[in-house]
C-alpha cells in the first residue's frame, strides 16, 4: 500500500490518505512528526493511542502492524510497528523517489536525522465502517514552510497537482 499524501496551505496541514472508504467515524488523537534541520519532515509518523476514545492496535490492524526493532530497509513502501505495551505505533511513510533520495543521504546524512519534532495532540483519525484506518488530518506549525515540509515525500498539493520531490 502506498498512502495518498495531501497538504494544505491554509490553514497548514498535512492529510495522510490511507484508502478510498468513507469516513464514518473520527477522534482526535496524538501524533508526531519528526523534521530535519532545513525543515523537511523525514521517516513518517508516530501515533500515540493512549487516552483516546478507540484502540490503535484495532485501528492498524489492516496495515499488518509489527513489532518495533526490526531490520532496516530502504522507505519505499509503507511500513508500520505498533508497541501494544505504549499504545505507539510509528507509520514509516514511503519517500518520494527512494533512489533519489538515497543518493542525497550519501552525499548530505543531515538531511536524514531529526533535529525537532511537530507535534500536534488534536490530529483527525477518520476510521471506515469496520474502524480500519483511513485517514489522519494533522496541523503543521504555520512557522513551518509546508512545501519544504512535505518534500520528502509524494504529495499533492491542494490543487490535485503532484507536488515537487525535488
Amino acid at each position: 500500500m502506498r498512502p495518498v499524501i495531501n497538504y494544505s496551505l491554509e490553514p497548514p496541514g498535512v492529510e495522510v490518505l490511507f484508502g478510498n472508504d468513507p469516513v464514518e467515524y473520527e477522534f482526535t488523537g496524538d501524533v508526531i512528526a519528526d523534521v530535519n534541520g532545513t525543515g523537511n519532515w523525514i521517516r513518517g509518523l508516530e501515533l500515540l493511542g493512549s487516552g483516546s476514545r478507540f484502540s490503535l492496535g484495532e485501528v492498524l490492524r489492516t496495515l499488518n502492524p509489527e513489532r518495533p526493532g526490526g531490520p532496516r530497509w530502504r522507505q519505499s513502501e509503507l511500513r508500520v510497528t505498533y508497541d501494544p505495551e505504549a499504545d505507539a505505533a510509528y507509520l514509516y511513510l514511503p519517500y518520494a523517489s527512494s533512489l533519489e533520495l538515497e543518493r542525497e543521504r550519501v552525499s548530505n546524512p543531515s538531511l536524514f536525522k531529526s533535529a525537532y519534532s511537530v507535534e500536534d495532540d488534536e490530529a483527525t483519525f477518520g476510521l471506515s465502517a469496520n474502524k480500519s484506518l483511513v485517514v489522519i488530518r494533522f496541523r503543521v506549525p504555520a512557522a513551518e514552510r509546508i512545501e519544504d515540509f512535505v518534500r520528502f515525500f509524494k504529495s499533492q498539493n491542494p490543487n490535485g497537482a503532484n507536488a515537487p520531490a525535488e
